[in-house]
């Protein structure tokens, strides 16, 4: 990267260089520099300079450096901190859940059909102490009362009534069609008795 730009630099100081006393301003500079890098010689030095060996390994350098500083800052206690307050905002965590929502789908779909993992998962709830520790969770005073929480608010839905409305009044229309049906049989029955009298 030095020796890229030590390259740069020359090349904006010889731009730069005209006959005037004036030194050109910035700006100026900065113009002639671009225009000097879109010439067909100002990219032919570019390629040369990207296949130079020497350029290369400092490029590699200053990537494990670069590797080497986000690792350290990311780690530190002070990211750690900053990290946590940032995950306590509400709207940061719902952005982030839905932004990993999908991955967070597709691995759970990728590892559903994983037999070693559904073994393992198979293993780890049948083990004696996760069923003790199951036992204990739902024979706690707590999930009982999330549970009957759950029930109730099930049962107060205004769909599940819809549904439990649309139930019974079919339960009903069909009793009512059984009984006239039977009426009817009972009917005809008393009348065939009627006629045999009469004969």
């Amino acid at each position: 990267m030095k020796y890229f730009a030590l390259i740069l630099l020359s090349l904006g100081l010889l731009a730069g260089c005209s006959s005037s006393t004036a030194p050109p301003s910035y700006e100026e500079n900065k113009k002639m520099l671009i225009d000097a890098l879109q010439t067909e010689d100002g990219k032919k030095a570019i390629r040369t300079l990207l296949d130079d060996p020497q350029f290369k390994e400092l490029l590699v350098i200053d990537h494990e450096q670069v590797k080497k500083s986000v690792e350290q800052t990311m780690l530190s206690k002070e990211a750690e901190e900053f990290w946590k307050e940032v995950y306590q905002d509400p709207k940061f965590s719902e952005t982030m859940a839905k932004s990993m929502l999908k991955q967070q789908e597709e691995l759970m779909k990728a590892l559903m059909k994983d037999p070693t993992y559904l073994k393992d998962l198979e293993s780890f709830f049948g083990s004696a102490e996760m069923k003790k520790e199951l036992e204990k969770v739902l024979q706690s005073s707590d999930m009982r009362k999330e549970m009957q929480k759950v029930v109730e608010e099930t049962i107060q839905s205004p769909l599940l009534q819809a549904k439990w409305q649309k139930l019974v009044e079919e339960a009903g229309s069909g009793s009512q069609k059984e009984s006239g049906g039977g009426s009817k049989e009972e009917s005809g029955a008393s009348d065939e008795k009627k006629d045999e009298t009469q004969k």
